[in-house]
């Protein structure tokens, strides 16, 4: 009885299930979105105009995604599916850990990478472009948080991943059922990428290997989803992988959100592995 009480605590959330229908029209609608986006708008230069009259804080990241959520996000899901907000992960009583949370990540990243930029010896030199170039710094990553990471999150973890682990009713096991929908889910996120992979070049091994990379990728923001519940850190995260916004020059910055990243996960898991011992040692009674 008990591990049926904390299993079901570790689900992802209670949320107002659609139907396959649904979820297949989603996939179409967002290829149809990313086709238009990469081969139309990116590359006739559409949105440069945008950009160029805000001085770069609207870049053409921004522009696109917004108009991906509002098609996709508020008319398809919200007023088509007649889904709300919190049926989409985005549930306002968790904004402020989100953005608090997507704070000391970001403090992270920059306490990590100094270590290593330190440890290893090399120079140190103040990223001037965060003063300079702030329009285009900062830009970048509104860029992110309200565009491509916000489309993403919302469609992938707070939807589909979501959607997926509710149809999987006839796997008993929860653990197994959260895997199978992340797996799935996160296999479907990386095939969505690829028009916009063979756009940009990609070929064989490489290929392969970020097709790999996105499933990976997809599989972690899941994990951090299911862990803390908060769509608005995972998209936080998210944001940060994509754009690092520095404190100086270095080499390691990829390396050092990399590992706080993985770091994170492997925390909170062991976190949650402790406190599902702790309730059964403390409650386990004969079922």
């Amino acid at each position: 009885m008990l591990r049926n009480k904390v299993t079901e605590e570790l689900s992802i959330v209670k949320v107002k299930p659609t139907s396959i229908r649904f979820i297949v029209s989603l996939i179409f609608i967002h290829i149809l979105f990313t086709l238009t986006a990469n081969l139309v708008l990116f590359a006739n230069g559409t949105l440069s105009v945008i950009a160029k009259s805000t001085n770069g804080w609207i870049n053409e990241t921004l522009a696109a995604n917004l108009f991906g959520l509002v098609l996709e996000v508020v008319i398809f899901l919200c007023i088509i599916a007649k889904l709300s907000p919190k049926d989409l992960g985005l549930t306002k009583n968790k904004l402020l850990a989100g953005l608090f949370g997507t704070l000391l990540f970001w403090l992270a990243i920059n306490i990590v990478d100094l270590g290593m930029t330190l440890l290893t010896h090399t120079s140190l030199t103040f990223n001037n472009d965060i003063f300079t170039n702030s329009n285009v710094v900062f830009g970048e990553f509104l860029g992110q948080i309200f565009g491509n990471a916000l489309l993403e999150e919302v469609l992938f973890r707070g939807f589909l991943l979501v959607q997926i682990y509710l149809l999987l009713k006839k796997v008993n096991n929860n653990t197994s059922r959260i895997g199978y929908a992340m797996l799935i889910s996160q296999s479907i996120f990386a095939a969505i990428h690829i028009p916009n992979r063979i756009y940009s070049g990609l070929v064989g091994m490489d290929f392969v290997y970020d097709f790999i990379v996105l499933v990976i990728l997809g599989v972690i923001f899941s994990l951090l989803y299911v862990l803390t519940k908060n769509l608005f850190f995972v998209i936080g995260v998210h944001s940060l992988m994509n754009v690092q916004i520095m404190f100086w020059n270095s080499s390691f910055t990829h390396t050092a959100t990399l590992i706080c990243v993985l770091l994170l996960t492997c925390l909170l898991i062991c976190f949650k592995r402790k406190e599902f011992r702790a309730q059964k040692s403390e409650g386990a009674v004969p079922s």
